[in-house]
Formats: structure tokens, sequence, C-alpha cells
């Protein structure tokens, strides 16, 4: 499991114009990866930014929640896949 296989969605709360992407592991814990407005992430529109067309191309840098621990803000791609590898373990 790596980030290349998060399956994106639009954010359900139009608010944050944000894209949004759940994975439950086997152990049980569940991954939250979000990007949209006044979220820790960077995107093409900005710091903390969303916008109506928002692509997963255009994020630099995600939120993280891992099974309600605390939010890691502004994650790379590579940062997520650390989080994913520790979190499968």
């Amino acid at each position: 499991m790596t980030f290349d296989n998060l399956v994106f969605i639009k954010h359900p709360n139009d608010f944050f114009e944000g894209l949004m992407a759940k994975y439950r592991f086997d152990n049980g814990k569940e991954i939250s990866v979000v990007a949209g407005n006044n979220l820790y992430c960077i995107t093409r529109y900005g710091n903390r930014k969303g916008g109506p067309m928002l692509e997963v191309e255009d994020v630099m840098k995600w939120e993280v929640l891992v099974d309600g621990s605390e939010v890691e803000g502004w994650q790379t791609k590579d940062q997520i896949n650390e989080i994913i590898k520790k979190n499968t373990q």
C-alpha cells in the first residue's frame, strides 16, 4: 500500500473545496488524507487553500490523520508513504 493506491474523492463538505481519501488497514487502523480550505496543506491555490477544480496533482503537501491520533500537517507523498508503512506493521 502506498500513496498512489489511495482513491481521492471530492471532500463531502463543500466549504473545503478539497479532496479526501480514507483507507482501513488490515490491522483496523484508518488513515485519512485531505487537502482544501483551512486544512494543513499546500496546493496550487496556496497554503491551506482549496479550489473548485482541485486535483491530486495540484497538491504538494497534505493533512494526514491516522486512527484519531494527532493531525500531521503539510506531509509530502514520501512522508505519507512512511506513515502508511509505519501503520501497516
